[in-house]
């Protein structure tokens, strides 16, 4: 059998994270099984375990295909060079939700994660979100000690504080979402939600409430 080329070799890499996030969600991570996984995406178990050894690391790649550009985007929030670090987070915020609200593979995601269960998969997953939580926070938390040198933070206004309220903002629309999503908008509510946490805290005219978010 001629050897995969790299691009062969990720595409099928690609394929599988593509049918364990359909999987997931559809049957919830307790119930999916790898040989389910590539079935859907139309490969070999073989195949699947030479990429992956186990359930959980195909779990882990999925979160990461996902979590990774959006903790990229939060370092570059609270890059010290430059000098608009509440700007740049609420558009990384306010991006992100934009992109939740228009890609359904990417809704599918947040309600893989959102998910909780008392199965042993659940609390791999629990983990994962307790990592991924930890992060997005110090990361939040850094672009927004860089806005609070700067003097955009209102008097009194610990940047650790402010991040944990904002954290706890998006995480409460996108449950409140997945919840009624009848009632609960992710665009719409995240951006009224956002800017009335940012309010509270940032100094007026450091940013102007309801308005597009700036390009990075």
């Amino acid at each position: 059998m001629a050897r995969k080329t790299k691009e062969e070799t990720q595409a099928t890499r690609e394929g599988i994270l593509d049918a364990a996030e359909a999987c997931f969600h559809e049957q919830g991570v307790a119930r999916t099984t790898l040989e389910m996984i590539g079935a859907r995406a139309g490969f070999t178990r073989g195949a699947v375990y030479w990429h992956f050894k186990n359930k959980t690391e195909v779990l882990v790649a999925v979160i990461e295909r996902v979590r990774l550009p959006f903790m990229q985007d939060l370092d570059r929030a609270a890059t010290e060079s430059r000098q608009t670090p509440v700007l740049d987070l609420r558009s990384v915020i306010l991006s992100s939700l934009d992109d939740l609200a228009n890609d359904p593979r990417l809704r599918n995601m947040m309600e893989i994660m959102l998910r909780s269960d008392s199965s042993a998969d659940s609390r791999i997953l629990a983990d994962l979100q307790q990592e991924g939580f930890r992060d997005g926070l110090e990361r939040m938390a850094r672009a927004l000690r860089r806005a609070e040198q700067l003097g955009q933070l209102k008097p009194g206004a610990h940047p650790d504080v402010v991040a944990r309220m904002l954290h706890a903002t998006v995480l409460g629309v996108l449950h409140g979402a997945m919840v009624e999503p009848e009632l609960m908008d992710i665009r719409r509510d995240g951006r009224l939600a956002l800017d009335m946490t940012l309010a509270a805290y940032v100094r007026e005219g450091v940013f102007t409430p309801g308005s597009e978010p700036t390009p990075l």
